[in-house]
């Protein structure tokens, strides 16, 4: 089976600007390609590992290759329910930011 753990917090660390924004336009095409983000290993580590820079910005993205064979076994069903937790953490960053989190 595989897992994710998508959270606003991750959503926050591990995702462009660019994701967030296609996240919350529903483009399938980048929810598709932001899911692997959010894949955790057995352990509930995230397996690719992204590197922010001093400005807070994604500075580089790892392990990304380990995902994608991974995205093949996923059936339409389960991805829409990944697409909607993925809205939903999309959703948690602007209400931590207006609440001054």
């Amino acid at each position: 089976m595989v897992k994710f753990k998508i959270t606003p917090e991750r959503f926050a660390t591990a995702c462009s600007a660019l994701q967030y924004m296609g996240v919350k336009s529903e483009q399938e095409n980048i929810m598709i390609n932001t899911l692997p983000r959010f894949m955790v290993d057995d352990k509930g580590e995230y397996i690719i590992k992204v590197k922010i820079d001093e400005d807070g910005d994604v500075e580089a993205v790892e392990d990304a290759d380990m995902t994608l064979d991974a995205l093949t076994k996923i059936t339409p069903k389960r991805l829409e329910t990944l697409y909607q937790e993925l809205r939903e953490a999309a959703n948690g960053i602007v209400k931590k930011v207006n609440e001054g989190v």
